[in-house]
């Protein structure tokens, strides 16, 4: 499983604010910062609201029905390291922070950045593991620059990344790098997950790695 603390300031527009954990979190507190990405998700298609400790561990069946809208990511495969799974949307949880899958074989779309492939950042967080089974991301870290990311939509039309970097930080400095946008990159996709030493005092690993990418076609 992986969980996320901390707290960022914005920097620029093509900057979002984050929280950056084992949960892959943003922090929204009253008073203070405010979440001013966009809302992307069709209103009718369901999003993860509630980050749970205890996210399912059996692989979606064959008669699984994937909720989203036809411009929605719907499959997210990187072949180089064989990760393949559905998209889930998720936004801001119970704690305020950006929800996590329901399920460690799922990985999240967070619907207030864009759309794999629109102009701008998108982000997709993902469980590095379970109790008892690997998480979608648990080679995400195997993950070199140059591989390729692809993303179908609910339509069927794919969209292709490029890596461009793939960065391992401590937990404390993930926030930034993850909202972050190159300014060369029109469409960049950034992926995180845990990784790093795992502290069974806290139960959560000490670092995250990242992964950015850039539209190709």
């Amino acid at each position: 499983m992986y969980r996320l603390h901390g707290t960022v300031r914005g920097k620029s527009r093509r900057q979002l604010w984050v929280i950056a954990g084992c949960l892959v979190a943003v922090c929204l507190l009253a008073g203070g910062m405010r979440w001013r990405g966009r809302q992307t998700a069709t209103p009718a298609v369901p999003v993860v609201t509630y980050s749970t400790e205890h996210p399912v561990e059996t692989p979606p069946q064959a008669s699984y029905t994937w909720p989203g809208a036809p411009e929605d990511p719907k499959y997210l495969s990187i072949a180089s390291v064989n990760i393949a799974g559905y998209l889930q949307h998720v936004g801001v949880d119970q704690n305020r922070q950006v929800a996590v899958p329901n399920n460690v074989h799922l990985a999240g779309w967070f619907v207030q950045s864009v759309r794999p492939g629109e102009r701008g950042l998108s982000i997709i967080d993902g469980h590095v593991d379970g109790r008892r089974q690997e998480g979608i991301f648990k080679r995400l870290n195997k993950v070199k620059i140059g591989d390729r990311i692809d993303i179908e939509l609910g339509s069927g039309q794919k969209r292709a990344f490029r890596t461009v970097s793939v960065t391992t930080v401590p937990e404390k400095d993930a926030a930034t790098l993850l909202f972050s946008q190159d300014p060369k990159v029109a469409s960049q996709l950034n992926l995180i997950t845990c990784t790093g030493p795992f502290d069974h005092a806290a139960q959560h690993y000490n670092d995250r790695v990242i992964v950015a990418a850039e539209l190709i076609k």
